[in-house]
């Protein structure tokens, strides 16, 4: 019989970061599209792992649970430091990539701002998160904790909601 506690959880705990360090660094630069932040979040999962080593002898499937706790961490770092994706002045000063001419420049910012100041905040999320920032599907139901297919039903409705909040201040002016 396989005695579990006659193992050293310290030197499991060395054997699986040497096996799945590349695995959640592909991972986490495929989610979060920043190297130095990726490395920030592998560190604290191990970290947090050395702090209760005999926990990980009874983790059954380590890297699954790896790419858990790296995930909640990443979604824990997006909260944390962009409390929200919709600080209006913020997108719009992301979006802006021209910033050459000042009067095409307010124009620019007032026609996002008037697209975006009526859709839910969680839609804007979705679109951003799509169109703006180029995560997958997939990525972003992930991050929201929704299916794929409510991900790109909500993203087709605040497409269309956007093209009629822009066509509407088009024939306005």
């Amino acid at each position: 019989m396989f005695k579990k506690f006659s193992i050293n959880p310290l030197n499991v705990i060395e054997e699986e970061y040497e096996k799945n360090y590349s695995y959640l660094k592909h991972f986490l630069l495929k989610l979060t599209r920043d190297e130095q932040l990726s490395e920030d979040i592998i560190q604290e999962v191990f970290s947090r792992m050395l702090r209760n080593p005999e926990k990980i002898l009874e983790v059954k499937y380590i890297r699954t649970w790896l790419v858990s706790v790296a995930k909640n961490l990443v979604i824990d770092h997006y909260r944390k430091k962009k409390p929200s994706l919709m600080e209006d002045g913020e997108i719009i000063s992301d979006l802006l990539v021209d910033t050459s001419n000042p009067e095409g420049l307010m124009i620019q910012k007032e026609t996002i701002f008037n697209a975006l100041s009526n859709i839910p905040k969680l839609d804007k999320t979705i679109f951003l998160a799509k169109e703006h920032y180029g995560y997958k599907y997939d990525e972003i139901a992930s991050l929201l904790d929704m299916p794929v297919s409510s991900i790109k039903s909500r993203l087709f409705r605040v497409r269309k909601k956007i093209l009629a909040n822009l066509e509407r201040g088009e024939s306005d002016g």
